[in-house]
Parts: C-alpha cells; structure tokens; sequence
C-alpha cells in the first residue's frame, strides 16, 4: 500500500494526496509540490499514511522540499499585483463589452502565469482578451469562470447567524442542498431566511437534516388521531426538536401542546381499558352499517318467528267459530264477468264516383259486414254437451235487407 500525506492549497480546499518521499512533514507545514501546473505552495493537512490503491486518482505527485522564507516572501511580494492586475484587466474587459464580472487574481507560485476568475450568466467569448492581457503583463493568461459559491468562497464574509461563512472557513466540498430540506426542518420559505450570502440556499441546511429526520420519525404525522389525558384528538403539528405535537381536541376543537411521553401513556391505558373488556366478552357497539345479505338474513328470522304459546293465544285462528243462521240465505256466487272487446270497424278508402249500381252494392256489402262483426251479449259458461251442427235459417235482418234491396232496383229501373 503506497503512503502519503494530505496537502491543501488553501484553507477550506480539498485534500490532495502526494508522495512524501524521505521527508518528515508534520500538520501544518509550509511544502513546495509538483503539480501538472508547476510548482506550488501548499500546506500539510495531515502526516503520512498508508492508503489503498483504489483512493488514489491520477499519477501521485511527489513533495518537492520544505518551503523556505525567501518562498514565502516572493509569494507575498507577488501578492501585492494582485489587485492592479485586477483593475488593468478590468479595463480591458469593459473596452470589449464583455458581459463579465471580474472577481479575483492570482499568481503562480513562480510567477509565469497569471489567472483571472470571474462569474457570468452564460459563456463568454473572451480569445481576444486573453491576447491583450498577454502582451500587457507578458506572461501566460487563463481565465476561468466560477459560480456564485466559489465566488462567496474566494471573498469570504459573514454569514446571516454572524460567523465566518463556512466555505470560507472549513467547508471543502459544497453540499446538495434542496428546499425540501427546509421544509423538513420547518423553516420559514422565505428566500431572504434561507439563503446565504452567494444568492443559493444556506449550505447549513444539510448538517442537521438526518437529525431532524430520524426525530421526526417518533412523532405522529399530521393529520393523525391519537389519544391525549383530555380525550382524543388530530395531530395539527409538530415541534421536532422539544418532541412535542399540537393537538385539536374532538370534544372542544382547542389545540394544546403536549410531550409524547404524554400521548403514549394515554394511548396505553385506552389500549388496556379495551384488553380488559374484550376479555371479559364487553365489546363495543358496531356503528358499521349491516350489510345487505345481514339485513335478509334478519328478515328471514323475523318471517320464521317461533311464536311462543301465549302468543297463540292472540290468533284468530284458535277462536271458535259459530255455525251459520238456518234463516240467513247464502250469498249466490255470480260468474266472473267476461270482458267484451270490440272489432274496429274496417275503414274504407273513398273511390271515384262510377256506376250507381256498383256504389250500392258497396253499400251493402259493408252494412252486412257491420251487422256481423257486432259481438253477441256476453253469458256465463255452461257446461253443454256437444250436439251436431244444423242448417241454420237466414235471420231476420239479412231478409229485411234483401226485400230493400230489390225494391231499390225495382224504383230505378
């Protein structure tokens, strides 16, 4: 396993492993290292270790030596340009029209390159910059675009609780941070009380979230009932860290606050109450609804009744019955009546006026039909005995209609 040693090249930087060779390093001390950028002053994070293949990433770079006082001075000397070299690159910028915002200037360590960071809301074409500033300050030129965060962890300040912000001061890597996180924690959703310095959510907000999450678990959620010393009622809210609840109460519709130990007690000695009752055979009225089959089921005993001897007694049926009177005749029994239905009379259709002999024996051929569809008057049923049929003799209308008929045609001809 190879050993390393833990190098940071600012405060709240990320932890770099290097190879310290033969040299002894403790925490803290000031070491010139190679990086793929040159040489660069650092400071030891923590003395070597052994650590597993699989942590280190890319080529391990070695330590070089020790940093010395004439490193530290030529690193302050090349501090001091930092801010004309800001302001020279600032000019030019503006000269451009570039939509940019300058935020800070560095020198290497051994000086031969210069870079510039700054914030933007979208990419900047900035080639032609780069050439002016190289010929300016003849030396190489990066320029590198950052966000918000790096920018607050460049410049540092104070935060809204009053101390140092954190990326400034100790924070190497910048946490995901969403506003569920604050709704969890019963935060006000006010930009303005949730956001820090950089415009972005506080970085705070993911340091006591698996807190408040494991201690949300042990308090009913909302909207719950539960059993309180005052009766039952529905949880309205929560106090995650004093463990508390706020309670509507069923009886009186006032909210109170109470402690969990509280509601569990409560909740015990109903469950208790109940056990006892359902072992001496008490149970509680059902307020469900029967079902459909269980409300037949009830009508089919109450049809099937046994009716017990006293109630016999109250029957009609067990009364005596007296014999009838030898002077009261007995009701006839008339038939039922047999409803007639009657035969519509066939509508003819008018025709065109012809012969007069044609148009009256249409007249009676109708009058015959009429006469025969007439239905006879209805009579009760009797039992006959079948007799042959006999000639039947014409009747009487259909005679006294022939006679008209033949003196009509006398009168005409």
């Amino acid at each position: 396993m190879p050993v390393v040693v833990g190098i940071r090249f600012k405060d709240s930087g990320k932890v770099y492993y290097f190879d310290p060779r033969d040299l002894d390093l403790h925490v803290g001390d000031q070491v010139i290292v190679e990086t793929v950028r040159g040489q660069e002053l650092a400071k030891v994070a923590f003395e070597r270790r052994e650590v597993s293949n699989e942590e280190i990433i890319g080529e391990l770079k070695p330590v070089v030596r020790r940093a010395e006082l004439s490193d530290l001075a030529r690193m302050a000397e090349l501090q001091q340009y930092h801010a004309e070299a800001l302001a020279r690159c600032a000019e030019k910028v503006k000269e451009h029209g570039l939509p940019m915002k300058l935020v800070k200037a560095e020198y290497s360590f051994d000086g031969s390159r210069l870079t510039f960071y700054f914030t933007a809301d979208q990419r900047v074409d900035f080639r032609q910059l780069v050439r002016d500033l190289a010929r300016m300050f003849k030396t190489r030129i990066e320029l590198r675009q950052i966000g918000p965060r790096d920018e607050a962890k460049m410049l540092g300040g104070i935060g809204p609780c009053g101390r140092i912000l954190c990326c400034t001061a100790f924070l190497p890597d910048y946490a995901r941070v969403t506003i569920k996180m604050a709704k969890d924690q019963d935060l006000p959703l006010n930009p303005s009380k949730i956001s820090g310095v950089c415009g972005r959510l506080l970085c705070c907000l993911s340091y006591e979230h698996e807190q408040y999450i494991e201690m949300r678990a042990q308090l009913p959620k909302r909207g719950t009932w539960v059993m309180t010393p005052d009766g039952p009622g529905e949880v309205i809210g929560q106090h995650v860290l004093k463990q508390q609840v706020l309670v509507q109460l069923a009886s009186s519709g006032m909210i109170e606050t109470y402690d969990i130990p509280q509601i569990t007690i409560a909740t015990e000695q109903v469950v208790a109450l109940a056990r006892a009752r359902a072992a001496e055979g008490i149970t509680p009225a059902s307020t469900l609804k029967p079902e459909r089959g269980e409300q037949r089921l009830l009508r089919d005993e109450i049809d099937t009744f046994d009716w017990n001897d006293d109630l016999s007694l109250l029957e009609d049926d067990d009364l005596p019955q007296l014999p009838p009177s030898p002077h009261v005749l007995p009701t006839p029994v008339l038939p039922p009546a047999v409803e007639s239905k009657r035969v519509s009379e066939p509508k003819t259709t008018p025709k065109p006026r012809g012969r007069r002999q044609g148009d009256q024996q249409d007249k009676e051929t109708a009058t015959t039909v009429n006469k025969a569809a007439k239905p006879a008057p209805s009579q009760p049923p009797r039992a006959t005995t079948p007799t042959p049929p006999a000639k039947t003799a014409p009747s009487d209308s259909s005679a006294k209609a022939g006679n008209d008929v033949r003196r009509r045609r006398r009168r005409r001809n």
